[in-house]
């Protein structure tokens, strides 16, 4: 069952942010006599002499960073070698103000800032991205190990990069001249997960050294990381629900069949369990070269190289009537919610689908990068920088499907864990249950690069109200290539021997009401591809042809000049960016029908396809202001308005789309297809920002931040029903998912943050430490896909509210934290399939998250850290809360960790 803490009401959440303020005013009062006389320090690494290592050094750090940035910036700064607060980027990014997490399969993949998510990463203030079609890194590839720090840069400047709405996100990695000398550090991790029961191990080494010689100085610095992770997912879903219509006349009979004749019915269309194995492996590299043959000239090399390997095979079994009548058992008992909305209730001769699949996904992006520094005279600085990103993804996907028809499926949605229970004479484990079988796969491949060049110059007055100049130009040629196969069918002419009984008695760690176990594919052979298609007697992979390729290449030129000033108590910057765009895409639109093969079984049969070729070309003009006031030594005022693009990623612009026919074993599913739109447009914003911000104390610290976007062309999904006619005469409609760009987007909220830790509390109280935030973000958008009940939803993957809440404590060796993110409900898109276009929501939910460390000696330390403590489960549903889709539970991971550094 849902536990209250797991999804807190409204009342509990202002219940959760009241006590954090009561916390808040207790410790800042009883500070308050001592913050007159604590000055600020750019060097945060001491305090009265004693040396600060650890969390109050990371935290100090982080709060230099975001007090004297010439920008609006959050930050997070590794305590140690190798150690973020999370293991995990997209987890140790939730704790900072603004950011939700979008996560798949337990972990966070990807983050919204202030509830947008036209994210910028960068990689030391470079391009990084993942090869498949996105314009940014997918955040679950990269090592937590290599990063010294994170940067959030949350409004834009002009010498800050464009092609982002929401923040720039900003990976930093260490370099040689970092250290005084010889540094060596290295992790070794063991993780176990609960739901799989696997224990994973991790590790982590770097190396680094400098040394002065008669060329100048040179350092070298080489890290390496390896993750390995598993996990398992079980997911109990509501098929889409269908209102009945007393016009139609099948629906007639049903309504009356169920005495609802006159009362407005809805009735979901099946169900379905799944249960997904997987794991994760990251190998991470990162080798950096500093020269200094002088004091005015440095050279900075690099390569940095993820390698991202993801699989993963489950089960899924299902009842689904897709869009035909789902029939009710006569005489059988149905409860309904008062709006007329299914609750329980038993159906007859519902078709049941048993699949067992496998994918993988194997990325590698490859960064070389030479930066140059120079110095011709004191107040010049020259900085000239190239880049080469090689990036590359291979996707696989497979499928096996058996088809058959249960006598009997009921249903109890009306709790948190519904309950599902399908009949059928000869059983769910017996062969002679499924009449068809099929089989499906997929191979696709991306390829990108990017080749960058900028020159930069800043020039520094010695007196004045204009402190320096700063200008620059920057060209960028970023190409994309995708090769795609589309799912090839083949059904197949009986019922595979090769399977197996499928215990789902641990399924929802055993919480679930359901039908006992069933058979399916056997999934030793689904794990191998190759193996795979030699039990099914199938040749070969599918091929690649022509028709299976898109193209997208982008290029920019782009200048910019800013000026910074300063004339007490205000400072600040003023600029303007100049990008040009030219973007080229290609593709095909394609029809592969069903033909049957020698034998008289189904197979795709060969393609139809038309060429797709566009080009758009645009300037755009991007002002910024920057303003700082300084009302005294620890308290300053911010303000910012800007304008700022987000470009379409190279998905939303692919212009192929694939339609294959269904075969005889998929008549009952619902036909769907996806792709991009060619024609869509940047987005654009114009932005405003104001922060107040009170630094207490080098750790201690209470900002608040006001933000309004007003968006243009902003792209949202769009579903649209398509007739489809083949060849060979038949015909179908299709659901087709793609993007379009809505009028206007508003976005608007604020933020809150406080950290402090409690040192005038006696010890050992005085090693408790607090961190709190709270982000509230309002939307407006037209919704593009939506009807029926709902026709008005925010931004997709935009929560209105969000806080973490962080208690702290370390003194002498000893650190402990434990800290909860919730976040409220949110849209997942915008168009469910088979729902009449209404929206999936996410239910809200929350994260408790813990950890515990000692250090040895000051060479050696061990650490204990946990994740999904509470077993939070995660619940979707369609439009309205009466219609549950999916409920979820993910593993809970136990990590013990050994860390040397000297």
């Amino acid at each position: 069952m849902f536990k209250n803490f797991n999804v807190p009401s409204r009342a509990e959440l202002l219940a959760g942010i009241s006590l954090a303020s009561v916390m808040l005013g207790c410790s800042v009062q009883a500070h308050a006599q001592d913050v007159a006389a604590e000055q600020s320090s750019d060097a945060p690494a001491s305090e009265d002499g004693i040396v600060v290592t650890g969390v109050r050094a990371s935290l100090s750090s982080a709060q230099s960073i975001k007090r004297n940035s010439d920008v609006i910036v959050d930050s997070i700064v590794a305590e140690d070698i190798g150690k973020l607060p999370d293991r995990n980027v997209a987890e140790a990014l939730q704790r900072i103000t603004g950011i939700q997490v979008q996560r798949q399969y337990g972990e966070g993949s990807s983050v919204a800032i202030r509830g947008l998510t036209q994210v910028r990463t960068e990689l030391n203030g470079r391009d990084i991205f993942t090869a498949s079609g996105a314009n940014q890194l997918n955040l679950e590839d990269i090592p937590s190990e290599l990063l010294s720090g994170i940067d959030v840069y949350k409004n834009p400047s002009a010498d800050l990069i464009e092609d982002q709405l929401s923040g720039t996100i900003n990976f930093r990695t260490r370099k040689p001249f970092d250290f005084d000398g010889l540094k060596v550090a290295a992790t070794a991790t063991q993780s176990y997960f609960d739901l799989t029961d696997k224990f994973k191990p991790s590790a982590s080494l770097m190396v680094s050294d400098r040394w002065d010689t008669g060329i100048g100085e040179i350092g070298i610095l080489a890290s390496v990381s390896f993750q390995k992770t598993a996990f398992r997912q079980d997911t109990i879903s509501t098929e889409p629900f269908y209102t009945l219509d007393p016009t139609n006349a099948t629906d007639a009979e049903v309504l009356a069949s169920l005495g609802r004749t006159g009362q407005t019915t809805t009735l979901p269309h099946g169900t379905g369990i799944g249960e997904v194995y997987g794991d994760r492996r990251r190998l991470g590299t990162d080798v950096a070269l500093q020269w200094r043959p002088s004091d005015t000239l440095e050279l900075t090399a690099e390569v940095f190289r993820s390698d991202y390997k993801f699989r993963f095979d489950d089960y899924s079994f299902f009842a689904y009537s897709s869009g035909s009548a789902i029939i009710p058992q006569p005489g059988a008992a149905f409860t309904y919610a008062d709006n007329g909305d299914f609750e329980s209730g038993t159906f007859i001769d519902v078709p049941v689908g048993n699949n067992t699949s496998a994918q993988t996904r194997h990325s590698t992006t490859t960064d070389y990068s030479l930066n140059l520094k120079w110095k011709p005279v004191d107040n010049l600085t020259i900085t000239a920088d190239g880049q080469y990103v090689d990036a590359k993804t291979k996707n696989l996907r497979s499928i096996f499907g058996l088809n058959g028809v249960a006598d009997t499926l009921y249903q109890d949605i009306s709790g948190s864990v519904p309950v599902v229970n399908i009949g059928s004479e000869t059983g769910l484990t017996n062969p002679a249950t499924y009449t068809s079988a099929f089989y499906l796969d997929n191979l696709n491949e991306s390829k990108a690069s990017d080749k960058t060049a900028r020159l930069d110059a800043e020039y520094r007055f010695d007196a004045g109200i204009l402190s320096s100049i700063k200008a620059g130009f920057r060209y960028a040629d970023r190409k994309n290539r995708t090769i795609d196969t589309g799912y090839r069918y083949t059904g197949l002419s009986g019922i595979p021997s090769e399977l197996e009984t499928v215990d789902l008695g641990d399924f929802f760690r055993g919480d679930a009401d359901l039908f006992g176990n069933i058979i399916a594919f056997n999934r030793g052979i689904i794990r191998n591809y190759q193996n795979t298609l030699d039990t099914l007697g199938i040749a070969s992979a599918p091929a690649y042809t022509q028709s299976g390729t898109n193209q997208q290449r982008q290029k920019t030129f782009t200048g910019y000049a800013t000026a910074f000033f300063k004339a007490d108590p205000i400072d600040g910057n003023i600029g303007v960016r100049v990008v040009r765009t030219n973007l080229d895409v290609s593709g095909y639109y394609q029809q592969t029908p069903i033909v049957l093969d020698e034998n008289g079984n189904e197979v795709s049969g060969p393609t139809v396809f038309n060429p797709i070729a566009v080009s758009q070309d645009y300037t755009s003009v991007l002002p910024s202001l920057n303003l700082r006031v300084h009302l005294t030594d620890n308290l300053q005022l911010r303000f910012a308005a800007a304008k700022n693009i987000s470009r379409p990623t190279f998905t939303q612009l692919n212009p192929s789309l694939t339609i294959s026919e269904p075969g005889a074993a998929q008549q009952d599913q619902i036909h769907t297809a996806s792709g991009g739109n060619p024609y869509l447009k940047p987005m654009k914003s114009d932005n405003l920002d104001a922060t107040v911000e009170w630094y207490f104390s080098r750790t201690g610290s209470l900002t608040a931040a006001a933000f309004y976007k007003n968006i243009k062309n902003y792209i949202q999904t769009a579903v649209s029903y398509r007739d489809v006619t083949f060849d060979n005469g038949n015909s179908y409609e299709y659901e087709v998912t793609s993007y379009n760009n809505v009028a206007k987007g508003k976005v608007k909220g604020f933020e809150l943050a406080y950290q402090q830790f409690f040192d005038f509390l006696p010890g050992p109280f005085d090693g408790l430490g607090m961190q709190a935030n709270f982000t509230y973000v309002d939307s407006q958008a037209p919704s593009p896909a939506t009807s029926g009940p709902v026709t008005n939803v925010p931004l997709e993957l935009l929560s209105k509210y969000n806080y973490n809440i962080v208690g702290i404590y370390e003194k002498g060796g000893l650190s402990a934290r434990v800290a909860y993110n919730w976040r409220s409900k949110y849209v997942v898109t915008t168009a469910g399939n088979g729902t009449g276009s209404l929206p999936v929501f996410n239910k809200p939910f929350g994260q408790l998250d813990a950890s515990i460390s000692y250090n040895v000696t000051p060479q050696f330390a061990l650490a204990l850290d946990g994740t999904n403590l509470t077993n939070t489960r995660r619940a979707t549903y369609f439009g309205i809360d009466s219609r549950p889709r999916d409920v979820v539970v993910n593993d809970r991971r136990i990590s013990l960790t050994a860390r040397i550094s000297y």
